[in-house]
């Protein structure tokens, strides 16, 4: 944490920051920071946790000079605790969050409250949500939980609803492509922020990894298994190699292209528009219904990417089902 006052900075971040900064000492006791994944949850997670902390905050954030401060830098700070799923692990365990009531029962060591950190919440289990619950029911007086989510929906209703929400949207494309092109100069922002579904920090990821040219692959599989030479398994294979993630990502955003097409939308809107001409050619053998169905195929698959599950044959599914659209 020896960089924790180092925190980038993101221009999207700025009106809630304002926001939560003008109410003083009256935040509520838990909060949910929410939105879609590259938009910086956690970073602005872990500058409100040290702000909340320091000893002499400003409107910009933690001094970076009090005790609190050179504790926090050390990454020892007795009143803030973090909570992530082990490593090797996809979910937030009970025992975990069971631990957090003998944190809470003690009195604040040298801070005026303690913090606590749960990313990402979506990985807590039924029996850890259920736990967290009740401390959320009786919070301790003066403590404030934050939990960061990029799925806040698959949390218990019951949790979500004793949170106060901070969401995050995706910023306006000018906001974006501007704050891109002061990382890496290059043209093509607006095309890769599209495939990253606006959210700055994926876009900035997928330049870095060459996306564009792993795209020219992903397409060639998709055209490929809309035929009957396809073959899944090695597609399968391919696109586990290049990042299953990012892969459905891409495709969902070709999905909803194909979908905008086939429902006769004027000037639509496309995702990969350098594509217009491939994508016309996938979608005459298709109709709504299909595609619609294959949506929530694809989108219960990306839910299942946050498990464990064997991601080759959930890649290998779903590109079978892909090919038998075509059938």
């Amino acid at each position: 944490m020896a960089d924790i006052f180092k925190l980038p900075s993101y221009p999207w971040h700025d009106e809630v920051w304002r926001s939560l900064w003008m109410r003083g000492n009256q935040l509520p006791h838990a909060m949910l920071i929410s939105g879609m994944n590259g938009l910086g949850k956690n970073d602005f997670a872990q500058r409100l946790a040290i702000t909340l902390l320091c000893s002499s905050p400003s409107a910009s954030g933690a001094c970076g000079q009090c005790k609190n401060c050179k504790l926090l830098a050390a990454g020892n700070h007795p009143d803030l605790t973090v909570i992530t799923p082990d490593e090797d692990k996809s979910t937030i365990v009970v025992d975990q969050v069971r631990e957090l009531s003998n944190f809470l029962a003690l009195k604040p060591h040298i801070a005026s409250h303690k913090l606590i950190v749960i990313t990402p919440a979506e990985a807590m289990n039924i029996n850890a949500a259920n736990s967290l619950l009740k401390m959320l029911e009786e919070p301790p007086l003066g403590n404030i939980i934050l939990l960061v989510s990029s799925h806040p929906h698959r949390l218990p209703i019951t949790v979500r609803s004793r949170c106060s929400t901070v969401g995050f949207r995706t910023p306006e494309q000018t906001v974006a492509v501007a704050w891109l092109q002061t990382q890496e100069d290059r043209g093509d922002w607006t095309l890769i922020l599209a495939l990253a579904g606006g959210a700055p920090l994926t876009a900035l990821s997928l330049a870095r990894e060459g996306f564009l040219q792993d795209r020219q692959q992903l397409m060639t599989d998709i055209e490929t298994l809309s035929t009957t030479k396809g073959d899944p398994s090695t597609c399968a294979d391919r696109w586990k190699k290049l990042g299953s993630e990012r892969c459905l990502l891409w495709l969902q955003g070709l999905l909803a292209d194909l979908i905008r097409l086939a429902s006769g939308i004027r000037d639509p809107n496309l995702t990969n528009a350098d594509l217009s001409g491939q994508l016309h050619d996938l979608n005459k053998r298709l109709n709504l219904k299909r595609l619609y169905d294959y949506a929530d195929v694809l989108s219960e698959a990306r839910r299942l990417l946050t498990t464990t599950v064997d991601q080759q044959l959930l890649l290998e599914d779903l590109l079978i089902r892909w090919n038998r659209l075509y059938r």
